[in-house]
């Protein structure tokens, strides 16, 4: 049985260890209220655009719409849906910041006016990298559409997982695949907690039939 408040505590815990840790810049305490978990001031995003903008991450920086904010001015965003004891939806998104930062430099001014001040430097600093989606929404289930899958580069991109994901196997994730020396600096922390798991898996046979995302469970 999951509750809201389990998963706004596994969050704290998380965020508290890898900003102690230097592994975060910055992540303001996240938001619990009756069935979901996320950032406050969390909204509905209008996911449908066919591409990730840099005025998209501009806005969601500036507006702290975010849940953590990491060394390279990059955005994760974690918002969780619980009802009745099971998680009924999930966002999990890694932004990749649009330019290369000093990242020396965003430890002692706001972030978003040093990625501000690299993109007024012109298109040169304008990094191609996509955002990462992990997307839990059973209920809109269908035929090419998984209820677990993740997500990148377009909104037509959707490849099957095997299940809703826990917080920490995200951030294990994130780090493993962008942050690999940082994830070798919190090792421990990561090996010991990565493994955890949230529900049960929703693999459809016509999702095991195609190509799909196992992680342990």
């Amino acid at each position: 049985m999951t509750t809201a408040r389990a998963v706004h505590t596994d969050l704290i815990n998380a965020f508290d260890y890898l900003q102690g840790a230097g592994l975060l810049l910055y992540s303001p305490t996240p938001r619990l209220g009756t069935t979901r978990v996320s950032w406050h001031g969390a909204h509905d995003f209008d996911i449908s655009a066919p591409y990730a903008t840099v005025e998209q991450y501009l806005e969601w920086a500036s507006q702290s719409q975010y849940s953590a904010v990491l060394p390279d001015a990059s955005l994760l965003q974690m918002t969780y849906d619980v009802v009745g004891g099971s998680v009924v939806g999930h966002r999990l998104a890694y932004v990749p910041c649009p330019v290369l930062v000093d990242e020396d430099l965003i430890r002692e001014a706001g972030f978003v006016d040093v990625v501000e001040t690299h993109l007024d430097e012109g298109i040169a600093s304008v990094v191609l990298r996509s955002p990462v989606r992990f997307d839990f929404d059973p209920e809109a289930a269908s035929p090419g559409h998984p209820a677990s899958h993740l997500t990148f580069n377009g909104p037509d991109c959707r490849i099957a997982c095997v299940a809703p994901m826990h917080p920490f196997h995200f951030l294990d994730f994130v780090f493993r695949h962008y942050y690999a020396e940082l994830r070798d600096a919190g090792s421990a922390w990561f090996d010991g907690y990565a493994g955890r798991t949230i529900d049960e898996r929703v693999l459809t046979q016509e999702d095991r039939d195609g190509m799909h995302v196992v992680w342990p469970l």
